[in-house]
Protein backbone atom coordinates (compact mmCIF):
# COMPACT_ATOMS: atom_id res chain seq x y z
CA UNK A 1 0.00 0.00 0.00
CA UNK A 2 2.51 2.61 0.92
CA UNK A 3 4.51 1.65 -2.34
CA UNK A 4 1.22 2.23 -4.45
CA UNK A 5 0.68 4.86 -2.49
CA UNK A 6 4.32 6.61 -3.41
CA UNK A 7 3.19 6.17 -7.30
CA UNK A 8 0.19 7.63 -6.58
CA UNK A 9 1.52 11.31 -5.55
CA UNK A 10 4.04 10.68 -7.63
CA UNK A 11 1.43 10.29 -10.91
CA UNK A 12 -0.64 13.07 -9.27
CA UNK A 13 2.62 15.35 -8.93
CA UNK A 14 3.43 14.66 -12.79
CA UNK A 15 -0.17 15.44 -14.13
CA UNK A 16 -0.18 18.80 -11.94
CA UNK A 17 2.83 19.44 -13.96
CA UNK A 18 2.24 18.83 -16.92
CA UNK A 19 -1.45 21.32 -16.75
CA UNK A 20 0.59 23.84 -15.66
CA UNK A 21 4.42 24.28 -16.15
CA UNK A 22 4.84 21.65 -18.64
CA UNK A 23 5.89 23.01 -22.31
CA UNK A 24 8.79 22.79 -25.02
CA UNK A 25 8.51 24.25 -27.83
CA UNK A 26 9.10 21.35 -30.61
CA UNK A 27 5.59 19.75 -29.47
CA UNK A 28 3.83 21.88 -31.25
CA UNK A 29 4.30 20.41 -34.34
CA UNK A 30 3.10 16.96 -32.79
CA UNK A 31 0.26 18.12 -31.92
CA UNK A 32 -0.52 20.08 -35.39
CA UNK A 33 -0.28 16.66 -36.91
CA UNK A 34 -2.73 15.13 -34.27
CA UNK A 35 -5.30 17.98 -35.35
CA UNK A 36 -4.61 17.75 -39.31
CA UNK A 37 -5.29 13.99 -38.64
CA UNK A 38 -8.45 14.23 -37.60
CA UNK A 39 -9.19 16.34 -40.26
CA UNK A 40 -8.46 12.90 -42.20
CA UNK A 41 -5.44 14.08 -43.72
CA UNK A 42 -2.15 11.54 -43.64
CA UNK A 43 1.31 12.10 -42.42
CA UNK A 44 3.74 12.40 -45.40
CA UNK A 45 1.32 12.02 -47.81
CA UNK A 46 -0.69 15.76 -47.12
CA UNK A 47 1.70 17.31 -45.29
CA UNK A 48 5.53 17.32 -44.13
CA UNK A 49 5.88 15.28 -40.65
CA UNK A 50 9.45 14.06 -40.23
CA UNK A 51 8.74 11.78 -37.79
CA UNK A 52 7.05 7.94 -37.05
CA UNK A 53 3.48 8.27 -37.71
CA UNK A 54 2.18 6.36 -34.38
CA UNK A 55 2.39 8.83 -31.79
CA UNK A 56 0.15 11.44 -33.56
CA UNK A 57 -2.13 8.90 -34.53
CA UNK A 58 -2.27 8.01 -31.01
CA UNK A 59 -2.81 11.60 -30.02
CA UNK A 60 -5.20 12.00 -32.55
CA UNK A 61 -7.29 9.54 -30.98
CA UNK A 62 -7.10 10.90 -27.91
CA UNK A 63 -7.89 14.30 -29.10
CA UNK A 64 -11.39 13.03 -30.53
CA UNK A 65 -12.52 11.59 -27.00
CA UNK A 66 -11.32 13.77 -24.58
CA UNK A 67 -10.67 17.42 -26.46
CA UNK A 68 -9.03 19.02 -29.36
CA UNK A 69 -6.22 20.41 -26.68
CA UNK A 70 -2.22 20.52 -25.82
CA UNK A 71 -4.25 19.55 -22.36
CA UNK A 72 -5.31 16.22 -23.56
CA UNK A 73 -1.60 15.39 -24.70
CA UNK A 74 0.00 16.22 -21.57
CA UNK A 75 -2.40 14.27 -19.60
CA UNK A 76 -1.59 11.27 -21.01
CA UNK A 77 1.70 11.86 -21.57
CA UNK A 78 1.83 12.27 -17.62
CA UNK A 79 -0.39 9.60 -16.92
CA UNK A 80 2.05 7.30 -19.09
CA UNK A 81 5.09 8.62 -17.60
CA UNK A 82 3.48 7.00 -14.17
CA UNK A 83 2.50 3.88 -15.30
CA UNK A 84 6.22 3.52 -16.34
CA UNK A 85 7.40 4.17 -13.22
CA UNK A 86 4.41 1.62 -11.59
CA UNK A 87 6.05 -1.31 -14.08
CA UNK A 88 9.44 -0.15 -12.65
CA UNK A 89 8.00 -0.84 -8.63
CA UNK A 90 7.02 -4.43 -9.82
CA UNK A 91 10.51 -5.03 -11.15
CA UNK A 92 12.62 -4.44 -9.02
CA UNK A 93 10.15 -5.66 -6.16
CA UNK A 94 10.54 -8.80 -7.36
CA UNK A 95 14.20 -8.97 -7.95
CA UNK A 96 15.56 -7.82 -4.66
CA UNK A 97 16.25 -11.07 -2.88
CA UNK A 98 16.00 -10.56 0.85
CA UNK A 99 12.48 -9.48 2.03
CA UNK A 100 13.38 -6.48 4.23
CA UNK A 101 14.87 -4.40 1.75
CA UNK A 102 12.36 -5.37 -1.11
CA UNK A 103 9.73 -2.02 0.07
CA UNK A 104 12.88 0.38 0.62
CA UNK A 105 14.70 -0.34 -2.77
CA UNK A 106 11.19 -0.52 -4.07
CA UNK A 107 10.23 2.98 -3.09
CA UNK A 108 13.84 4.58 -4.05
CA UNK A 109 13.69 2.87 -7.68
CA UNK A 110 10.22 4.61 -8.02
CA UNK A 111 11.81 7.97 -6.56
CA UNK A 112 14.96 8.04 -8.45
CA UNK A 113 13.05 7.54 -11.32
CA UNK A 114 9.63 10.44 -10.91
CA UNK A 115 12.19 12.85 -9.26
CA UNK A 116 14.64 13.18 -12.11
CA UNK A 117 14.33 16.39 -14.00
CA UNK A 118 14.78 15.24 -17.40
CA UNK A 119 11.39 12.71 -17.01
CA UNK A 120 9.34 15.41 -14.78
CA UNK A 121 9.95 18.18 -17.92
CA UNK A 122 9.89 15.67 -20.88
CA UNK A 123 7.58 13.12 -19.99
CA UNK A 124 4.92 15.58 -19.05
CA UNK A 125 4.44 17.06 -22.98
CA UNK A 126 3.52 16.30 -25.81
CA UNK A 127 5.85 14.58 -27.70
CA UNK A 128 6.24 11.01 -28.07
CA UNK A 129 8.69 10.42 -24.49
CA UNK A 130 5.59 9.84 -21.91
CA UNK A 131 4.06 6.86 -24.23
CA UNK A 132 7.83 5.55 -25.07
CA UNK A 133 8.66 5.52 -21.78
CA UNK A 134 5.62 3.36 -20.98
CA UNK A 135 5.97 1.02 -24.07
CA UNK A 136 9.74 0.14 -23.42
CA UNK A 137 9.14 -0.51 -19.66
CA UNK A 138 5.90 -2.69 -20.70
CA UNK A 139 8.06 -3.95 -23.12
CA UNK A 140 10.77 -4.93 -20.96
CA UNK A 141 8.42 -6.67 -18.04
CA UNK A 142 6.89 -8.60 -20.77
CA UNK A 143 10.10 -10.13 -22.51
CA UNK A 144 10.91 -10.77 -18.88
CA UNK A 145 7.85 -12.90 -18.33
CA UNK A 146 8.34 -14.39 -21.65
CA UNK A 147 11.43 -16.16 -21.15
CA UNK A 148 9.69 -18.54 -18.42
CA UNK A 149 6.64 -18.62 -19.81
CA UNK A 150 4.78 -21.44 -22.16
CA UNK A 151 2.07 -18.73 -23.13
CA UNK A 152 2.58 -17.79 -26.46
CA UNK A 153 1.08 -14.59 -26.41
CA UNK A 154 3.40 -12.75 -23.62
CA UNK A 155 6.54 -12.49 -26.36
CA UNK A 156 4.02 -11.03 -28.81
CA UNK A 157 2.53 -8.58 -26.67
CA UNK A 158 6.32 -7.68 -25.46
CA UNK A 159 7.30 -7.50 -29.38
CA UNK A 160 3.78 -5.12 -29.91
CA UNK A 161 4.90 -2.63 -26.99
CA UNK A 162 8.69 -2.68 -28.14
CA UNK A 163 7.44 -2.29 -31.79
CA UNK A 164 5.29 0.60 -30.69
CA UNK A 165 7.81 2.45 -29.06
CA UNK A 166 9.81 2.41 -32.18
CA UNK A 167 6.65 3.21 -34.47
CA UNK A 168 5.77 6.43 -32.12
CA UNK A 169 9.56 7.44 -32.34
CA UNK A 170 12.56 6.30 -33.80
CA UNK A 171 14.58 7.35 -30.62
CA UNK A 172 13.42 3.38 -29.56
CA UNK A 173 14.40 1.84 -32.09
CA UNK A 174 17.62 -0.57 -30.25
CA UNK A 175 14.97 -1.56 -27.60
CA UNK A 176 12.93 -4.38 -30.06
CA UNK A 177 16.73 -5.99 -31.43
CA UNK A 178 17.92 -5.86 -27.63
CA UNK A 179 15.05 -7.45 -26.11
CA UNK A 180 14.97 -10.23 -29.17
CA UNK A 181 18.74 -10.69 -28.78
CA UNK A 182 18.15 -11.39 -25.37
CA UNK A 183 15.40 -13.56 -25.48
CA UNK A 184 17.38 -15.79 -28.43
CA UNK A 185 20.29 -16.09 -25.33
CA UNK A 186 18.33 -16.29 -22.04
CA UNK A 187 15.11 -17.57 -23.13
CA UNK A 188 14.07 -21.82 -22.55
CA UNK A 189 16.21 -23.76 -24.83
CA UNK A 190 13.15 -25.75 -25.94
CA UNK A 191 10.82 -22.88 -26.87
CA UNK A 192 13.25 -19.97 -27.67
CA UNK A 193 13.19 -19.98 -31.64
CA UNK A 194 9.34 -20.04 -31.24
CA UNK A 195 9.54 -17.25 -28.56
CA UNK A 196 11.92 -15.07 -31.01
CA UNK A 197 9.72 -15.77 -34.13
CA UNK A 198 6.75 -14.42 -31.85
CA UNK A 199 8.41 -11.52 -30.15
CA UNK A 200 9.63 -10.55 -34.17
CA UNK A 201 6.09 -10.93 -35.54
CA UNK A 202 4.65 -8.65 -32.50
CA UNK A 203 7.30 -6.03 -33.36
CA UNK A 204 5.74 -5.62 -37.02
CA UNK A 205 2.42 -4.94 -36.20
CA UNK A 206 2.75 -1.50 -35.14
CA UNK A 207 4.54 -0.56 -38.20
CA UNK A 208 1.73 -1.30 -40.54
CA UNK A 209 0.27 1.90 -40.47
CA UNK A 210 3.31 3.02 -41.98
CA UNK A 211 3.22 0.04 -44.41
CA UNK A 212 -0.06 0.96 -45.39
CA UNK A 213 1.00 5.24 -45.89
CA UNK A 214 4.23 3.99 -47.67
CA UNK A 215 2.61 2.36 -50.65
CA UNK A 216 0.66 5.01 -51.03
CA UNK A 217 3.16 7.83 -50.68
CA UNK A 218 7.29 6.07 -50.89
CA UNK A 219 9.40 8.77 -51.72
CA UNK A 220 7.64 10.86 -49.42
CA UNK A 221 7.48 8.47 -46.62
CA UNK A 222 11.30 7.50 -47.04
CA UNK A 223 12.06 11.24 -47.03
CA UNK A 224 10.53 12.24 -43.82
CA UNK A 225 11.18 8.73 -42.03
CA UNK A 226 15.07 8.28 -42.74
CA UNK A 227 15.87 10.82 -45.77
CA UNK A 228 15.80 14.25 -43.34
CA UNK A 229 17.32 12.49 -40.09
CA UNK A 230 20.55 11.38 -41.81
CA UNK A 231 20.89 14.07 -44.72
CA UNK A 232 19.30 16.95 -43.07
CA UNK A 233 19.09 17.43 -39.27
CA UNK A 234 21.62 19.92 -39.42
CA UNK A 235 18.73 22.57 -40.74
CA UNK A 236 18.39 25.69 -38.83
CA UNK A 237 21.89 25.45 -37.63
CA UNK A 238 24.08 27.49 -39.98
CA UNK A 239 26.06 28.97 -37.78
CA UNK A 240 26.28 26.84 -34.98
CA UNK A 241 29.13 24.10 -33.81
CA UNK A 242 27.06 20.78 -33.78
CA UNK A 243 29.83 18.69 -32.81
CA UNK A 244 31.12 20.62 -30.03
CA UNK A 245 26.89 21.21 -28.92
CA UNK A 246 27.01 17.05 -29.27
CA UNK A 247 29.73 17.13 -26.94
CA UNK A 248 28.47 19.18 -24.58
CA UNK A 249 25.36 17.01 -24.20
CA UNK A 250 27.08 13.91 -23.83
CA UNK A 251 29.27 15.67 -20.77
CA UNK A 252 26.21 17.45 -19.31
CA UNK A 253 25.82 14.72 -16.79
CA UNK A 254 28.72 15.62 -15.13
CA UNK A 255 27.40 19.18 -14.12
CA UNK A 256 23.90 17.28 -13.11
CA UNK A 257 23.61 16.44 -9.11
CA UNK A 258 20.75 14.10 -10.18
CA UNK A 259 23.12 12.75 -13.76
CA UNK A 260 26.22 12.20 -11.18
CA UNK A 261 24.32 10.39 -7.81
CA UNK A 262 22.57 8.20 -11.12
CA UNK A 263 25.51 6.92 -12.70
CA UNK A 264 27.93 6.66 -9.23
CA UNK A 265 24.63 4.10 -7.87
CA UNK A 266 24.26 2.68 -11.47
CA UNK A 267 27.78 1.55 -11.47
CA UNK A 268 27.78 0.21 -7.92
CA UNK A 269 24.41 -1.89 -9.04
CA UNK A 270 26.24 -3.29 -12.19
CA UNK A 271 29.13 -4.36 -10.10
CA UNK A 272 26.83 -5.75 -7.70
CA UNK A 273 25.51 -8.12 -10.29
CA UNK A 274 28.80 -9.17 -11.94
CA UNK A 275 30.07 -9.96 -8.57
CA UNK A 276 27.40 -12.57 -8.47
CA UNK A 277 26.47 -13.11 -4.80
CA UNK A 278 22.74 -13.18 -3.33
CA UNK A 279 21.50 -12.91 -6.91
CA UNK A 280 19.88 -16.28 -8.11
CA UNK A 281 20.28 -16.67 -12.04
CA UNK A 282 16.87 -15.67 -13.25
CA UNK A 283 17.31 -12.13 -11.10
CA UNK A 284 21.01 -11.92 -12.98
CA UNK A 285 19.45 -12.63 -16.26
CA UNK A 286 17.21 -10.03 -15.85
CA UNK A 287 19.34 -7.46 -14.30
CA UNK A 288 22.01 -8.22 -17.28
CA UNK A 289 18.66 -7.22 -19.12
CA UNK A 290 18.56 -3.81 -18.36
CA UNK A 291 22.15 -3.26 -18.37
CA UNK A 292 22.12 -4.67 -22.16
CA UNK A 293 18.87 -1.70 -22.98
CA UNK A 294 20.43 0.81 -20.62
CA UNK A 295 23.50 0.61 -22.47
CA UNK A 296 22.35 -0.02 -25.88
CA UNK A 297 19.72 3.16 -25.92
CA UNK A 298 22.31 5.40 -24.52
CA UNK A 299 24.82 4.62 -27.34
CA UNK A 300 22.49 4.97 -29.94
CA UNK A 301 20.72 8.10 -28.27
CA UNK A 302 24.54 9.54 -28.50
CA UNK A 303 24.95 9.13 -32.15
CA UNK A 304 21.85 11.69 -33.49
CA UNK A 305 23.80 14.69 -34.96
CA UNK A 306 22.82 17.00 -33.54
CA UNK A 307 21.52 14.95 -30.03
CA UNK A 308 19.49 16.88 -27.52
CA UNK A 309 19.59 16.32 -23.45
CA UNK A 310 15.81 15.35 -23.55
CA UNK A 311 16.63 12.24 -25.84
CA UNK A 312 18.29 10.36 -22.59
CA UNK A 313 15.25 10.77 -20.80
CA UNK A 314 14.31 6.78 -22.54
CA UNK A 315 17.14 5.57 -20.32
CA UNK A 316 16.25 7.02 -17.21
CA UNK A 317 14.00 3.28 -16.17
CA UNK A 318 16.55 1.45 -16.85
CA UNK A 319 19.27 3.17 -15.08
CA UNK A 320 16.68 3.88 -11.98
CA UNK A 321 16.73 -0.02 -11.32
CA UNK A 322 20.04 -0.18 -11.15
CA UNK A 323 20.87 2.59 -9.58
CA UNK A 324 18.82 0.95 -6.81
CA UNK A 325 20.28 -1.94 -7.22
CA UNK A 326 23.60 -0.29 -6.12
CA UNK A 327 21.56 1.56 -3.34
CA UNK A 328 20.98 -2.33 -2.03
CA UNK A 329 24.56 -3.02 -2.75
CA UNK A 330 25.85 -0.56 0.02
CA UNK A 331 23.46 -1.91 2.60
CA UNK A 332 23.72 -5.72 2.17
CA UNK A 333 27.69 -5.55 1.28
CA UNK A 334 29.70 -2.62 2.18
CA UNK A 335 27.19 -0.90 5.56
CA UNK A 336 24.87 -4.35 6.62
CA UNK A 337 23.99 -2.73 9.89
CA UNK A 338 22.27 0.02 8.25
CA UNK A 339 18.43 -0.05 8.64
CA UNK A 340 16.98 -0.26 5.17
CA UNK A 341 14.41 2.55 5.43
CA UNK A 342 17.51 5.06 6.56
CA UNK A 343 19.75 3.64 3.93
CA UNK A 344 16.73 4.95 1.16
CA UNK A 345 15.39 7.81 2.92
CA UNK A 346 19.54 9.04 2.53
CA UNK A 347 20.00 8.10 -1.22
CA UNK A 348 15.78 9.77 -1.90
CA UNK A 349 17.50 12.90 0.11
CA UNK A 350 20.35 13.51 -1.73
CA UNK A 351 18.84 12.54 -5.23
CA UNK A 352 15.62 15.25 -4.56
CA UNK A 353 18.67 18.10 -3.44
CA UNK A 354 19.77 17.30 -6.91
CA UNK A 355 16.46 18.06 -8.03
CA UNK A 356 16.14 21.40 -6.31
CA UNK A 357 19.28 22.56 -7.45
CA UNK A 358 18.94 21.40 -10.86
CA UNK A 359 15.03 23.15 -10.87
CA UNK A 360 16.81 26.64 -9.89
CA UNK A 361 19.26 26.28 -12.32
CA UNK A 362 16.52 25.62 -14.85
CA UNK A 363 13.77 27.94 -13.39
CA UNK A 364 13.29 30.03 -16.54
CA UNK A 365 12.89 26.92 -18.73
CA UNK A 366 9.66 25.81 -16.01
CA UNK A 367 7.08 27.77 -17.99
CA UNK A 368 4.70 26.89 -19.73
CA UNK A 369 3.55 29.37 -22.63
CA UNK A 370 0.56 27.66 -23.69
CA UNK A 371 -1.53 30.06 -21.72
CA UNK A 372 0.16 33.02 -23.18
CA UNK A 373 -0.18 30.70 -26.72
CA UNK A 374 -3.46 30.45 -25.93
CA UNK A 375 -4.80 34.21 -25.89
CA UNK A 376 -2.75 34.84 -29.34
CA UNK A 377 -5.11 31.98 -30.58
CA UNK A 378 -7.84 33.69 -29.61
CA UNK A 379 -7.18 37.20 -30.84
CA UNK A 380 -5.95 35.52 -34.26
CA UNK A 381 -9.30 33.64 -33.96
CA UNK A 382 -10.80 36.91 -33.96
CA UNK A 383 -9.56 38.88 -35.99
CA UNK A 384 -8.97 36.54 -38.95
CA UNK A 385 -12.21 35.86 -41.25
CA UNK A 386 -13.84 32.60 -41.07
CA UNK A 387 -11.61 31.36 -45.01
CA UNK A 388 -8.75 34.00 -43.67
CA UNK A 389 -5.51 32.53 -44.29
CA UNK A 390 -2.62 32.67 -41.39
CA UNK A 391 0.79 32.74 -41.82
CA UNK A 392 1.98 31.50 -38.39
CA UNK A 393 4.06 28.84 -36.48
CA UNK A 394 2.88 25.32 -35.52
CA UNK A 395 1.60 26.50 -31.37
CA UNK A 396 -0.54 29.64 -33.17
CA UNK A 397 -2.33 27.03 -35.36
CA UNK A 398 -2.94 24.45 -32.55
CA UNK A 399 -4.18 27.68 -30.06
CA UNK A 400 -6.50 28.82 -32.81
CA UNK A 401 -7.80 25.67 -33.97
CA UNK A 402 -7.06 26.95 -37.62
CA UNK A 403 -5.59 24.65 -40.05
CA UNK A 404 -2.11 26.14 -41.66
CA UNK A 405 -2.37 26.73 -45.87
CA UNK A 406 -1.02 24.31 -47.36
CA UNK A 407 2.92 23.50 -47.01
CA UNK A 408 3.44 25.88 -43.79
CA UNK A 409 2.34 22.95 -41.65
CA UNK A 410 6.02 22.50 -40.12
CA UNK A 411 8.27 25.71 -39.91
CA UNK A 412 11.47 24.14 -40.19
CA UNK A 413 10.57 22.46 -43.52
CA UNK A 414 10.72 26.07 -45.21
CA UNK A 415 14.49 25.76 -44.35
CA UNK A 416 15.11 23.02 -46.23
CA UNK A 417 16.83 23.13 -49.56
CA UNK A 418 15.02 21.07 -51.93
CA UNK A 419 15.00 20.66 -55.95
CA UNK A 420 11.62 22.43 -56.60
CA UNK A 421 10.29 19.28 -58.10
CA UNK A 422 10.52 17.51 -54.06
CA UNK A 423 9.18 20.23 -52.39
CA UNK A 424 6.21 20.16 -54.04
CA UNK A 425 6.26 16.35 -53.27
CA UNK A 426 6.96 17.06 -50.04
CA UNK A 427 4.37 19.67 -49.25
CA UNK A 428 7.15 21.77 -48.53
CA UNK A 429 7.13 25.59 -49.26
CA UNK A 430 10.89 27.10 -48.97
CA UNK A 431 11.57 29.89 -46.65
CA UNK A 432 12.17 32.67 -49.35
CA UNK A 433 8.66 31.90 -50.48
CA UNK A 434 6.62 32.09 -47.78
CA UNK A 435 8.51 35.53 -47.26
CA UNK A 436 7.55 36.65 -50.77
CA UNK A 437 3.61 35.61 -50.31
CA UNK A 438 3.83 37.52 -47.28
CA UNK A 439 5.33 40.85 -48.83
CA UNK A 440 2.78 40.38 -51.80
CA UNK A 441 -0.26 40.34 -48.63
CA UNK A 442 -1.77 37.21 -49.56
CA UNK A 443 -2.29 36.36 -45.92
CA UNK A 444 -5.42 37.31 -43.86
CA UNK A 445 -3.04 37.58 -40.77
CA UNK A 446 0.34 37.30 -39.94
CA UNK A 447 1.98 36.57 -36.82
CA UNK A 448 5.48 36.71 -35.55
CA UNK A 449 7.56 36.59 -32.48
CA UNK A 450 9.98 39.25 -31.29
CA UNK A 451 9.82 41.04 -35.12
CA UNK A 452 12.69 43.42 -35.39
CA UNK A 453 11.78 46.63 -37.45
CA UNK A 454 14.20 45.46 -40.09
CA UNK A 455 12.32 42.53 -40.79
CA UNK A 456 8.61 43.90 -40.33
CA UNK A 457 9.67 46.78 -42.91
CA UNK A 458 11.61 44.42 -45.07
CA UNK A 459 8.00 42.40 -45.57
CA UNK A 460 6.39 45.40 -45.88
CA UNK A 461 4.08 45.01 -43.33
CA UNK A 462 3.28 48.16 -41.92
CA UNK A 463 1.96 48.61 -45.25
CA UNK A 464 0.07 45.71 -45.95
CA UNK A 465 -2.09 45.55 -42.67
CA UNK A 466 -4.02 48.37 -40.86
CA UNK A 467 -3.51 46.81 -37.70
CA UNK A 468 -0.20 45.46 -35.29
CA UNK A 469 -1.82 43.95 -31.78
CA UNK A 470 1.04 42.96 -29.61
CA UNK A 471 0.18 39.82 -27.31
CA UNK A 472 3.19 39.35 -24.95
CA UNK A 473 6.27 38.70 -27.50
CA UNK A 474 4.09 38.30 -30.04
CA UNK A 475 2.90 40.68 -32.50
CA UNK A 476 -0.28 40.16 -35.31
CA UNK A 477 -0.76 41.72 -38.23
CA UNK A 478 -4.69 41.69 -39.58
CA UNK A 479 -6.84 44.04 -41.47
CA UNK A 480 -5.00 43.85 -44.95
CA UNK A 481 -5.59 47.07 -46.28
CA UNK A 482 -5.31 46.22 -50.26
CA UNK A 483 -6.69 43.42 -52.61
CA UNK A 484 -3.69 41.83 -53.77
CA UNK A 485 -2.94 38.42 -54.55
CA UNK A 486 -4.31 35.14 -52.17
CA UNK A 487 -3.37 31.74 -52.25
CA UNK A 488 -6.33 29.12 -52.89
CA UNK A 489 -8.20 29.68 -49.73
CA UNK A 490 -10.83 26.88 -49.96
CA UNK A 491 -8.82 23.96 -48.41
CA UNK A 492 -7.35 26.00 -45.25
CA UNK A 493 -11.25 27.32 -45.20
CA UNK A 494 -13.00 24.02 -44.87
CA UNK A 495 -10.43 22.28 -42.74
CA UNK A 496 -10.84 25.19 -40.26
CA UNK A 497 -14.11 24.46 -40.50
CA UNK A 498 -13.67 21.10 -39.39
CA UNK A 499 -11.30 21.96 -36.71
CA UNK A 500 -13.57 24.09 -34.86
CA UNK A 501 -16.30 21.51 -35.45
CA UNK A 502 -14.14 19.33 -33.59
CA UNK A 503 -13.34 21.64 -30.74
Amino acid sequence: MLLSLVVICLTAGLLFFSQTLAYYGDEAFHLLASQLILLGKTPYLDFFYPQAPLYAYWTAACMRVFGNSWRTAHMFSALLTGAAIALLAGFIRAVIPEARWRLPISITAVLLAGLNLLLIRFGTIGQAYGLCLFLITAAFRLAVKAADSSSGWLPVWAGICAGAAAASSLLCAPVAPILLAWLIWYGSHANRLKTAARFAGGAAIPFLPLLWISLGAPRQTLFNVIEYHLLYRKVGYPHYNITLADLSVLSGWLGSPQGLLLAFLSGLGVLSIAAGGEWNEASRRNLYLCIWLGAGLGAYLATPHPTFPQYFVLVIPFLSILASVGVYAIGSRICPSIRPARLALAAIGLFALGLAKSAYRQRSELHSLWPEIEQIGRVVDQVTPRNGLICADEAIYVAAHRAPPPGLEHSDAHKLRLSPSLASLLRVIPFAERDQWISEGRFDTVVMWFPSMERVNTLGLPRLYARATKVGDCVIYSGRMAAVGRLAARPAAQDTASLNARR
